[in-house]
């Protein structure tokens, strides 16, 4: 361990966050199912799209495989020397691996597993209670709204803030603003994404379907 990281080390650092970010956990696993998650559901490579699309077991699996990436990221980092908001370098650098993956020509998901093991890494003090409530209305939630990981997500960040805040947990401010910014770039990122998947889908201009919009009138035999 070094007390005193050096440029190199905080490079290296991050540079192995973007690398684990960007292995495509989601994409490899719909694949052992005969499933390119590109193609079906959100076409988003995340846990949400796996558990609904291919299977719960392998969404669940999704979820804990990039969850790990990005505690280990942030471990990797702390051992090496890094701490405080030196951390959220590596931490970032996970998140927008996620994104843009390399392996999957820069396609990815939104990371809220990847920054659920973010948190762990770097406030594992204030998370538990977070995460339990996370986990709670994600699946509870899962049949009845369009993004339950981001709905699950805000709860469990609303809850992690108060406890940031509190005298229960001690959490460095710059750390409660990274993962505030985290959190939401990856909201914003998912709202960009399905815009433009509507926009593909339903080009400004394009013809009405009359057929759809008019079926014919079919006659029944009496």
């Amino acid at each position: 361990m070094n007390d005193n990281p050096t440029v190199a080390i905080i490079v290296f650092a991050t540079l192995l966050g973007y690398t684990a970010g960007s292995l495509p956990t989601a994409y490899l696993l719909s694949r052992l199912k005969g499933v390119n998650i590109f193609e079906v559901g959100s076409r988003q490579a995340g846990a949400t799209n796996v558990f609904r699309e291919v299977s719960h077991t392998m969404g669940a699996a999704v979820f804990l495989i990039d969850a790990v990436k990005g505690l280990l990221a942030v471990l990797a980092a702390r051992w090496l020397g890094m701490e405080g908001g030196l951390l959220l370098l590596p931490a970032f650098a996970v998140i927008l691996g996620h994104w843009n993956s390399p392996m999957t020509r820069f396609k990815g998901g939104d990371g809220v597993s990847s920054l659920s093991g973010i948190g762990l890494g770097l406030a594992p003090q204030a998370v538990a209670l977070p995460y339990i409530l996370t986990a709670i209305v994600a699946v509870a939630w899962n049949s009845k709204l369009a993004h339950p990981t981001l709905w699950a997500a805000i709860i469990g960040y609303v809850t992690f803030l108060a406890l940031a805040i509190s005298p229960i947990a001690t959490v460095d401010p710059a750390v409660v603003i990274g993962m505030t910014v985290m959190g939401v770039s990856i909201m914003l990122h998912s709202v960009a994404f399905h815009r433009r998947s509507r926009s593909r889908m339903h080009p400004e201009g394009s013809p009405v379907d009359t057929d759809v919009e008019n079926p014919p009138v079919q006659q029944t035999n009496c």
